[in-house]
């Protein structure tokens, strides 16, 4: 399951400064269910009532006894209305509470049948979709989501992941309509007005990839053959779309068959299944779901030209496709493990960018992943990846679960080696298939084919809280390369820890065509040591953790001129935009020079570029504002945008001048937004009614609309509240009410603010639900409290629930809203980084020419410096943040 499409999200930490706890005083610790009796196979006889958005029918159970003792088989099903129960045809005795199913069943009872009659009008894991007056172009459709535990709410099952079974679906819907379903399409007849489609799947999977689609679509499609030449086969590969919007969903799905190879290739084993499907379905609750053989979408996955000039919809395509194996032939035991679907799914989506793109396209992918986890850990908690502590399973799937799950398999994957891994990953899944796993599987099979002793590492990085919180000091004298590292993390209740860090440094020496890199490794296990590297000549550059190995947060402190210069020379993109982070730190014009200048260098990866348009940002300076402003027409879209978000950090009218061509007219989407985004923030009221003018702009995924509600938050200005105010309500798209809501406390904090923001609680889209929950925290009123109790009693949605809870926490009685707070310290951030330009600008009048060529005055100024040093003055640095 993907719970965002990358492109079309923004990132949101949603926590507050301090990380919390995970689990909540009251949460439970989880383990298996008892299993008396197997599952075998589950087969669903369902009509489907669209008039009352209900299901009637049968589902039958094949059981096989397991406990020689046991005299009931307890099934979860939600809210059914229970007709008749047998076991072998015969009536049978059941109770049941409206949540859970207990039938009896008689000691002698070895292997048979239990067939239950019912009808149910589910409020959770299957979904009725129709048009009205507000959205009067919404499909008709019907779209099931089992997981984590919600297949019970349309068919009676054992609801965990460790149990497995083969399943089958007869599907009545009215004629026109086509279903698609697991597995093999058995049979498709036509009976009076209506149509029975009938699935069947063969091969065992657990009750939440269980899959019912039911609608108007236009079905397409393409083969691809699998397997080695004496096991070679086709797979069918179908992708069902909204019906005219075939075009797009070709653009969308064209690389399927060429990750599916390749996925079968590297793994080492071949595509698992007899299918695979793609189906794209609105008002999907996530990005993706992998049900087995059959995938459903969500409809942003669908890029017409413009989207696909900066957007790929191949991140999504590759996760949901990976987990065709990674959840699907293996599964988690248990939700606590659930980071072996999902770590998997989300590394895959690097690993097919890096078969595409190449090496530099990986990396930044892993560098925003380790920003978005360490954003959650840093700003909402921390907790073990593997985690048994929780209230609902749907909690555990957050930024730990995904991108840190996946940052571990990175780790991993470059301590090994890629042969090495990959052949352990290949036999996990070999050993494993088509049953259940959990971390230590996985552990074994990467031990037994390296040799390595991998338990630490597990330890560290799946099984405890947090990560290193790494501060290093590089300088040299000479001969000597000094690094001074420290571990600056505490765990949950504020003690030091250390753990065991590998570090890897990258020494450029040399000059010119001569320069080489040389690669030190060193290991930290303690809070605090030093390392003394012996190094004849100053270094030109020391690049630390050049590949991510270190999955935490890297502090390093190195001198100006080798930042620069490994900005210029270092071999790999990675070290090159660590560089520029760095910088952003130092406003001298020498450093926004060497940014401008590998800015508009159009031959280095977009990411370098990006993060240089950042650093200048940051940096604040006439000369970056100009520099910026210069660099708006650069071809690459994604460096536009980095360009564009920058500008918006300059609280000018020039500002304004500068984005709004750019707001108004860009060939990029994505640009168009940020643009509108970046207005907002220069907090000019000169920017309103440019935004008032792109705020109903169509676009895809409502990007721009999103945007400019976005900059209109920014902007602080009081006649943005009834724009804003509208745009919640329900008839707007999904993402521009979420926008709208969260931009709301950032304008007002009044009664009526407060009680908008409280009716939204009640709200059919559990996404806008959660935004409103965070919005009223955002607030800072206390009584709002009662209203998010009454709410939380109540609401179906786990993640609305969790939001809730941590709302109720952190909420307390009268005091500052959290974003006055913020403003304040945007302020004084202005007026600090206003002071740093000044002081630069004298600093350059008062210093000779020759202080950068190295002439007589740069040697004297150097012996100054060593002066000043031994007299206890420390060289300038600065502090490089690794992301």
């Amino acid at each position: 399951m993907d719970s965002d499409h990358q492109h079309a999200e923004q990132a949101h930490a949603g926590g507050r400064a301090g990380a919390r706890p995970f689990a909540f005083a009251s949460s439970p610790r989880h383990f298996e269910r008892d299993r008396p009796f197997a599952i075998e196979h589950i087969a669903i006889d369902l009509t489907l009532d669209f008039e009352k958005k209900s299901v009637r029918g049968t589902a039958s159970l094949r059981l096989r006894r397991v406990d020689p003792e046991a005299r009931t088989v307890v099934l979860d099903a939600v809210a059914f209305d229970v007709s008749r129960v047998s076991v072998d045809g015969k009536v049978a005795k059941y109770t049941y509470d409206g949540k859970l199913l207990s039938v009896e069943l008689p000691l002698s009872f070895t292997t048979g049948t239990v067939e239950v009659a019912y009808s149910a009008t589910p409020r959770k894991g299957l979904y009725f979709l129709e048009p009205d007056e507000h959205v009067p172009n919404r499909p008709r459709q019907v779209w099931t989501q089992c997981q984590e535990e919600d297949g019970r709410h349309f068919f009676p099952c054992h609801d965990k992941p460790h149990v497995k079974m083969t399943t089958e679906t007869r599907i009545r819907v009215p004629e026109g309509f086509f279903v698609l379903s697991n597995g093999e399409l058995h049979s498709r007849e036509k009976q009076g007005d209506s149509e029975v489609f009938h699935w069947k799947m063969n091969d065992p999977h657990p009750s939440y990839l269980v899959t019912i689609v039911a609608g108007e679509f236009a079905v397409f499609g393409d083969r691809v053959e699998v397997g080695s030449d004496k096991s070679k086969r086709e797979v069918p590969l179908t992708y069902l779309v909204p019906k005219g919007h075939e075009e797009e969903g070709r653009r969308t799905f064209a690389r399927t068959p060429e990750m599916v190879t390749y996925f079968s290739e590297l793994l080492g084993v071949p595509y698992p299944w007899n299918k695979y499907a793609q189906v794209v379905v609105s008002d999907f609750i996530f990005g993706g779901m992998e049900n087995t053989t059959a995938t459903t979408m969500y409809e942003h996955i669908l890029l017409d030209a413009r989207a696909a000039l900066d957007v790929t919809s191949d991140d999504l395509i590759a996760h949901e496709l990976a987990h065709q194996w990674f959840g699907d032939f293996v599964t988690c035991r248990d939700w606590s493990e659930g980071w072996l679907n999902e770590g998997f799914a989300t590394f895959m989506e690097h690993v097919w960018r890096k078969k595409l793109l190449g090496q530099d396209e990986y990396e930044y992918g892993v560098r925003n992943d380790l920003a978005s986890y360490l954003g959650e850990a840093d700003g909402r908690y921390k907790r073990p990846v593997v985690c048994q502590d929780y209230d609902a399973p749907l909690d555990l799937f957050d930024r730990h679960l995904y991108e840190k799950g996946g940052l571990v398999l990175h780790v991993l994957a470059t301590e090994l080696g890629e042969r090495l891994f990959w052949q352990g990953v290949s036999n996990y899944l070999h050993r494993h298939a088509r049953g259940v796993v959990e971390t230590r599987d996985l552990l074994r099979s990467l031990e037994e084919v390296s040799g390595r002793s991998l338990g630490r590492r597990f330890e560290e990085m799946l099984l405890r809280p947090g990560h290193p919180e790494l501060s290093v000091d590089i300088s040299w004298d000479d001969g000597v390369l000094t690094v001074a590292a420290k571990q600056t993390q505490s765990n949950a209740d504020g003690v030091p820890q250390a753990f065991e860090i590998p570090i890897v440094l990258s020494i450029g020496e040399g000059e010119g065509k001569d320069l080489t890199e040389r690669r030190e490794r060193i290991r930290l296990s303690v809070r605090t040591d030093t390392f003394a590297i012996p190094c004849k000549e100053r270094p030109r550059f020391v690049v630390v953790d050049p590949e991510m190995r270190i999955l935490g947060d890297v502090t390093v402190k190195a001198p100006l001129d080798m930042l620069r210069a490994q900005l210029e020379h270092a071999s790999t993109a990675r070290s090159r935009w660590l560089a520029a982070d760095a910088l952003a730190k130092s406003d001298d014009p020498v450093t926004i020079a060497a940014l401008a200048n590998r800015l508009n260098d159009e031959s280095e990866f977009w990411g370098v570029r990006a993060e240089c348009a950042d650093a200048l940002g940051r940096i604040r300076a006439r000369e970056s504002f100009e520099a910026l402003s210069a660099a708006r027409t650069i071809e690459h879209p994604k460096v536009r945008r980095a360009v564009v978000a920058a500008l918006g950090r300059f609280r000018s009218p020039a500002a304004v001048e500068a984005l709004k061509p750019i707001a108004l007219r860009d060939p990029s989407y994505l640009v168009e937004a940020e643009a509108a985004r970046s207005l907002g923030k220069t907090r000019q009221h000169s920017a309103f009614e440019t935004l008032l003018d792109v705020i109903d702009r169509p676009s895809w995924a409502d990007v721009i609309a999103a945007g400019a509600v976005e900059g209109l938050s920014s902007l602080r200005d009081d006649r943005a509240l009834p724009h804003l105010y509208s745009r919640t309500r329900y008839g707007h798209p999904s993402r521009v009410r979420r926008a709208a809501a969260l931009a709301v406390p950032k304008i007002s904090t009044d009664r009526r603010a407060r009680e908008h923001l409280e009716d939204l609680l009640d709200d059919s889209d559990p996404i806008l639900r959660i935004d409103v929950v965070r919005a009223l925290t955002d607030l800072g009123d206390g009584r709002s409290r009662p209203a998010l109790r009454a709410r939380g009693e109540i609401d179906l949605d786990p993640r609305v629930r969790r939001r809730i809870r941590e709302a109720l926490r952190d909420l307390g009685g009268d005091r500052r809203p959290a974003e006055q707070l913020k403003e304040d310290l945007e302020r004084l951030r202005d007026e600090h980084a206003e002071l740093k330009a000044r002081m630069s600008k004298l600093e350059a009048r008062l210093s000779p020419p020759e202080k950068e060529k190295g002439g007589k005055d740069s040697a004297d100024a150097k012996s100054t410096a060593k002066a000043k040093q031994k007299a206890g003055h420390p060289k300038k640095k600065t502090t490089k943040r690794t992301r």
